[in-house]
């Protein structure tokens, strides 16, 4: 894929935002098609497994930061090695704020809230993200406003976040906490898109990306500071399988599934791109079932039913 040096959509701003590219063609080979979707499916929805994984022997937010700090400097650096313009202070900044909420505030405060809920909770629940930005978006004015049977979608959906919420988890501790965090995070990643995609900045996709994970990825480090993560830090009782978890999060969740998904956008119609809002938590959900024997009651099972209706409804409509 060739970097463009005036693409006017912030990468790695968010799924939403990116979500707004028109394809340029659909003269992709098939098997490059396919392939690219199955690393969206599957990649973005075993992330959660890989993140409670590391978080077994690893400080979340450091955990986090350094995820996003090499996994930003490698997009960095192979941005400005195809020729990306270096970034000016403005484009810093408005780095500094999107990462900030959407890599440190949506993804990092998801992985300390799994500290507490299990994967597939946490995966469900973000499923919730398009109903946010339906919201946010209408608010912020870079969407119309909802027709009725998009509220009903929207509606509906919160009403299954909480019957999920409610009914909680059997397989650990029931933190109301954990579930809340995980919520203001979706909450402050769909805020983010939608802030970038009211300030869009024309620069290079792959380097705004590495920029927007490498500053998120110091948020993250001051976040896990102010936590007193670094006192403990023992890298010598980190698990062989945590630093397993830690190289595919870095390699599959942040290279090859951003890179998939950015290629999908460029071949294939946003409203099918934005499929994996509702096969992500079945993947989760099915490893976490499979791997760490995650369950979910009766209540959960009704609660993301309802949720991921309602996902494929509003997405459907839109």
């Amino acid at each position: 894929m060739a970097l463009k040096e005036e693409e006017e959509v912030g990468a790695s701003s968010g799924r939403s935002e990116i979500a707004s590219i028109v394809p340029e063609d659909d003269q992709a080979p098939f098997w490059a098609v396919v392939l690219a979707f199955a690393t969206l499916y599957v990649v973005w929805g075993s992330t959660y497994l890989g993140i409670k994984v590391a978080i077994e022997t690893m400080p979340p937010f450091l955990m986090a930061t350094a995820r996003f700090l090499l996994a930003g400097m490698v997009l960095y650096g192979l941005a400005r090695a195809r020729g990306a313009t270096k970034p000016t202070g403005s484009q810093w900044l408005h780095s500094t704020i999107v990462g900030g909420l959407m890599i440190a505030g949506g993804n990092g405060v998801v992985t300390f809230a799994e500290t507490w809920i299990d994967s597939s909770m946490a995966a469900l629940i973000i499923a919730s993200g398009p109903f946010f930005m339906t919201l946010f978006g209408w608010w912020g004015g870079v969407q119309e406003r909802p027709t009725w049977r998009v509220w009903l979608s929207v509606i509906g959906g919160f009403l299954g976040v909480g019957l999920l919420i409610g009914t909680g988890n059997g397989s650990v501790t029931n933190s109301f906490l954990g579930y809340g965090l995980v919520v203001v995070a979706v909450m402050l990643w769909t805020f983010a898109a939608v802030y970038s995609k009211r300030n869009p900045l024309k620069i290079n996709v792959w380097l705004q990306s590495g920029m927007q994970m490498f500053c998120g990825g110091l948020v993250c480090l001051a976040a896990g500071a102010a936590l007193g993560e670094f006192g403990d830090v023992d890298v010598a009782a980190i698990s062989a399988r945590s630093w397993w978890a830690f190289g595919y999060l870095i390699a599959m969740g942040s290279l090859a599934g951003f890179t998939s998904y950015v290629y999908l956008l460029k071949h294939r119609s946003p409203s099918a791109v934005a499929s994996h809002a509702y096969v992500n938590p079945v993947v989760a959900v099915g490893l976490g079932w499979l791997i760490l024997g995650e369950t979910l009651t009766l209540g959960g099972i009704l609660g993301s039913g309802v949720i991921l209706v309602c996902v494929f409804e509003l997405l459907r409509r839109k």
